[in-house]
C-alpha cells in the first residue's frame, strides 16, 4: 500500500469471524503493522484500518475487496487451500518476520469452532516466545503467558479476570492485582479453579514458573457471579 511506511515492531492481525463491534475493541495503536488473515480483510473495513498485508488461501474474501486491496498496493501473499497451516498462523508469522514485537489480534469471535480454538493455539508457537501476544475477541482479551514472559495487563478494576493452563498443567503461578491471589501456586489442565477472578486494580500482573497460561479478561457484566 502507498504512504508512509508503517512501524512493525507493532501488529494488528486481522482474523476473520463475522461482524465486529469496533467499540469493544478498544483503542488500537496508529501506524503499525495491519496484516489481514484472509477474510480478516472485512474486520480493516468496520474498524477503519488500513491493511499493509493481506495472507492466506483466499477462500474466505470477497474477491472484488481484494482486488480493491491489490490496485492500491496492499501486499498480497496467495498460499493454497491444502496447506498445514491456518491463516491465521500464517499471518503471525508473516508478522514477525517482519520485525513485529507486539501482535494484537483482532477478530469477530464467530466462524467455525476448531479456526476458534486454533487461535488459541498459535498464540503459543516457538517463533513468537520473547513476543507480547494479546487477542481481542468479540469483546474479550486473551493474553499468552509462559515462563520467559510474564504479563503486566491494564484493566479495570472489577474486570473478570481467567487463568486457563493451555496444553497441560501450569507450576509456579504467581500474580499481583487480583482479588483471589496466587503465590508460586499449580493450576491443572483438568480443572477450573483459575476462572472467574477479578481485577482489584487498572492494573494485574501475571507471571509462571513452568506451562502455557492463557489469562482471559472480561468487562463484568450486571448481576453477573461465578459458576
Amino acid at each position: 500500500m502507498t504512504g508512509p511506511s508503517p512501524d512493525c515492531t507493532t501488529a494488528i492481525v486481522l482474523i476473520g469471524g463475522g461482524t465486529i463491534d469496533a467499540t469493544s475493541v478498544g483503542s488500537l495503536p496508529k501506524d503499525c503493522l495491519v496484516v489481514a488473515a484472509d477474510s480478516g480483510v472485512h474486520v480493516a473495513e468496520q474498524l477503519g484500518l488500513d491493511v499493509h498485508v493481506v495472507i492466506g488461501d483466499m477462500d474466505s474474501i470477497d474477491a472484488t475487496a481484494l482486488a480493491a486491496l491489490a490496485a492500491l498496493g496492499t501486499n498480497v501473499v496467495r498460499f493454497p487451500t491444502d496447506k498445514n497451516e491456518s491463516d491465521t498462523e500464517l499471518a503471525l508469522r508473516h508478522a514477525v518476520g517482519l520485525g513485529a514485537r507486539h501482535l494484537i489480534i483482532v477478530g469477530g469471535g464467530g466462524g467455525r469452532l476448531d479456526h476458534q480454538l486454533a487461535s488459541f493455539s498459535v498464540m503459543f508457537l516457538e517463533v513468537l516466545r520473547g513476543v507480547r501476544v494479546e487477542s481481542r475477541i468479540a469483546g474479550s482479551r486473551a493474553f499468552a503467558v509462559l515462563d520467559d514472559k510474564p504479563a503486566t495487563i491494564v484493566c479495570t478494576p472489577g474486570d473478570v479476570i481467567g487463568l486457563i493452563p493451555f496444553g497441560g498443567d501450569v507450576h509456579g503461578v504467581v500474580t499481583r492485582g487480583l482479588q483471589w491471589a496466587l503465590a508460586g501456586e499449580s493450576l491443572q489442565v483438568a480443572a477450573s479453579r483459575g476462572i472467574s477472578n477479578r481485577a482489584e486494580g487498572s492494573e494485574i500482573s501475571v507471571a509462571v514458573g513452568a506451562g502455557r497460561l492463557i489469562v482471559t479478561v472480561d468487562p463484568t457484566e450486571p448481576g453477573e457471579h461465578s459458576t
